[in-house]
């Protein structure tokens, strides 16, 4: 079940791992999967988390359903649902990395329920939160629940007429940055830059694909789920990243260039196949269509 998922939002990665691991001739054989597979869980851990899950999915179709006539609420439920996912599909397809990520998904399962609950009562403290918040879109793209992280200001509050200046980070390659770990993270770490009087912006970009393809729209998406929420300077737009986030803030200001009021790439190679020694002599380059993706 993962593979047309990984197609589908992973493929840049794909092509580039598979190219970067394979022999000369860039053939397939004994390429390592991306993601990696996880590590084993108990049994009783496994039944625990799944019935926990299916609880929460169970809660959120019924507030699906509850605010069908009230949509400022039902545009909110994203924010309850990308906890439910980031739970099922670590369960799903086995992305369980590390020991104390058994102690996270029960921890995003009880944040999912209470903010189902919170919806309920026709509530959302996170939306007027200041500090780190998870929010979460519905992707234009499949339908999918897709998650971001914001660092808002001790400045902000829902009546200003205040517009905030709002830094993207791009994060650096992370083979084992499941949802699961991204929103934990999200929750926790400030990350490198959190300037005065700003908004900073977080993206998922579909795993780890330098936001290519998915994860260029990604940013757009995001985008405009924050323009909804949040009195943002249109004219105070800055990219940001290092290391692979480097590369994906190379490509937004040189395709974008108009977008931003800054760009600060860290580390960031801007030519993939040069930096990843791709093609080895003998080895066929692809046409020149594809080059210039």
């Amino acid at each position: 079940m993962r593979t047309p998922i990984f197609v589908a939002t992973y493929g840049y990665l794909a092509l580039v791992i598979c190219a970067a691991a394979a022999p000369a001739g860039n053939g397939f054989d004994g390429v390592k999967p991306v993601p990696p597979p996880g590590i084993a869980i108990s049994e009783a851990d496994r039944a625990e988390l799944g019935k926990g899950a299916a609880d929460l999915g169970r809660e959120i179709e019924s507030l699906q359903t509850n605010l069908a006539g009230k949509p400022a609420l039902l545009d909110l439920l994203p924010d309850a649902q990308i906890y439910h996912k980031a739970v099922d599909w670590a369960l799903r397809y086995d992305e369980f990395y590390k020991t104390n990520e058994i102690q996270t998904a029960r921890h995003l399962l009880t944040e999912g329920m209470a903010r189902v609950k919170a919806l309920r009562e026709g509530q959302a403290p996170w939306a007027s939160a200041t500090g780190l918040v998870v929010r979460a879109y519905v992707s234009k793209i499949d339908g999918s629940v897709q998650p971001y992280g914001l660092v808002v200001p001790s400045s902000y509050h829902q009546d200003t007429s205040h517009k905030y200046r709002l830094d993207f980070w791009f994060h650096g390659r992370g083979e084992q940055l499941s949802e699961l770990s991204f929103v934990n993270d999200r929750e926790k770490n400030r990350g490198e830059f959190t300037p005065t009087d700003t908004i900073v912006l977080h993206l998922y970009g579909r795993y780890c694909n330098a936001n290519r393809f998915a994860g260029e729209v990604d940013l757009f998406e995001a985008l405009e789920s924050v323009r909804k929420r949040y009195p943002i300077d249109e004219n105070r737009l800055v990219v940001r990243g290092f290391s692979m986030g480097g590369a994906s803030c190379w490509q937004f200001a040189t395709h974008y260039a108009g977008m931003w009021a800054a760009a600060a790439p860290g580390a960031g190679f801007s030519e993939t196949a040069g930096f990843l020694h791709l093609y080895p002599p003998g080895a066929p380059r692809p046409d020149g269509y594809e080059q210039k993706l």
